[in-house]
């Protein structure tokens, strides 16, 4: 790795680009404050962190995000994680890859592998070899000769067939799975349960007593790709080797820690259980994504905050949602920036119950930005129509563009409208200008 290590984004908008690592790192996220500003709505705002750690390692951290960030295929935890060349590091439509380390030499068997940096020796003039085809002619009257003589000596008219191969039994589907995770003690109950349904519905239910006394249940049905992804994290090659029992001491004073899991197959049925003892580590690994995935797929990653940090969250995203109001005529992307922060902060209330005060001035503020993004889009679009109609291409084109700042996300109707008109404005203007 280089004395400053970098990476290269391998897919994603920034694909094709690299970034070098310098000694106070960058951040990776969908603000416009991060070091690395990508707008996808799979980001968090300030997602994941990238950090040198020594003269030539590198690490990152995630941020706290809402889909997590995964390294090499694996979800991440909220500790740092140490990063080699060739890792990969995905952060919702982005992936990039740690630069530097040795390119590997694939070998094809035509002749000895010549050492990096020293010129090739000279060799002899290669022995002329018999064509390919002529061999395999060779081999085949061979065995028809061998055959031959073995039916005059015995007599026999016909060659044995071959065995059988055996015929590869196909991988069982899960069906229904059920994830039990308990954590208590003499003050505190934590229960977090996940099913996936026969009809494909994944439910989680949580609840945190009683300090925290919160209870939350959520449902979703799951579309073909998330049933695909489940299928692989449960799959049976995954399980097969796994003992039913993982029974350990109870410790003193008194608690419980246990995970339990239970998928049913096309086929048959697979049970896993620890109790107070250390999880192996394949189970470890198919539970930690268990646990993203449902996460992910329903929205409830906050269950796992307690409510104090909740409520700091959310308390944070709303004052970054007053200070864009109160800055909404500097730039053109702040009321939309606000709106954002707003529903932030009402994300992070979601699972806490009674609401604190601040869920009513999240709410507040977030309608008032959109009542007032929505009135100045209006306006802008009659600009921008007005120009179009008197074919003033140029006033029309800094309309437009002026109107797809004030709705960054290109999911927004406004946006694409916008969009298709300033491509329409662009094209007058390459024919000819304004007339």
């Amino acid at each position: 790795m280089a004395e400053n290590p970098s990476l290269e984004a391998v897919k994603g908008p920034l694909a094709g680009r690299r970034f070098e690592v310098g000694p106070g790192g960058f951040r990776l996220g969908r603000s416009s404050t991060c070091d690395i500003h990508v707008p996808d709505e799979e980001l968090s705002r300030n997602h994941c962190l990238f950090e040198a750690a020594g003269p030539t390692g590198l690490r990152v951290t995630d941020l706290a995000s809402a889909n997590g960030t995964i390294v090499n295929g694996e979800p991440i935890g909220a500790e740092p994680v140490p990063l080699s060349p060739g890792d990969t590091v995905e952060a919702g439509g982005t992936t990039l890859r740690v630069a530097g380390g040795a390119v590997s030499r694939l070998d094809l068997g035509l002749g000895p592998a010549t050492p990096a940096g020293q010129a090739a020796a000279p060799s002899a003039p290669p022995r002329r070899r018999r064509p390919a085809f002529l061999n395999a002619l060779w081999g085949i009257a061979v065995a028809s000769c061998a055959i031959g003589i073995y039916l005059a000596l015995t007599g026999k008219r016909t060659v044995p067939a071959p065995p059988a191969a055996p015929v590869e039994e196909a991988a069982p589907v899960v069906k229904e799975a059920f994830y039990e995770k308990v954590e208590a003690n003499d003050s505190r109950i934590f229960r977090y349960a996940m099913t996936l349904a026969a009809d494909s519905t994944l439910t989680v239910k949580v609840d945190d007593v009683p300090d925290e006394n919160r209870h939350h249940a959520k449902s979703q049905p799951l579309g073909p790709e998330a049933l695909e992804e489940i299928n692989e994290i449960l799959a049976w090659k995954n399980l097969k080797d796994l003992d039913r029992e993982y029974i350990g001491v109870e410790p003193d004073p008194p608690a419980l820690e246990s995970w339990s899991l239970r998928v049913v197959y096309s086929n048959r049925v697979r049970t896993v259980k620890v109790v107070n003892a250390q999880e192996p580590e394949a189970f470890r690994v198919i539970r930690e994504r268990l646990e993203a995935f449902s996460k992910s797929e329903l929205g409830v990653w906050a269950i796992q905050y307690s409510r104090g940090k909740l409520v700091e969250l959310a308390e944070k995203a709303a004052e970054l949602g007053e200070a864009k109001w109160a800055d909404r005529d500097v730039e053109h992307g702040n009321l939309a920036a606000s709106i954002e922060a707003y529903r932030e902060a009402l994300f992070y209330l979601e699972t806490i119950d009674p609401k604190p005060p601040l869920a009513a001035t999240a709410r507040e503020g977030l309608e008032r930005s959109k009542e007032e993004l929505d009135r100045r889009c209006r306006d802008q679009r009659f600009l921008a129509d007005r120009a179009l109609n008197l074919k003033q291409w140029e006033e029309a084109k800094s309309a437009l563009m002026v109107l797809m700042e004030m709705v960054p996300d290109r999911r927004d109707d406004r946006h694409r409208d916008a969009k298709t008109k300033l491509l329409s404005a662009e094209s007058h203007l390459k024919k000819g200008g304004e007339r």
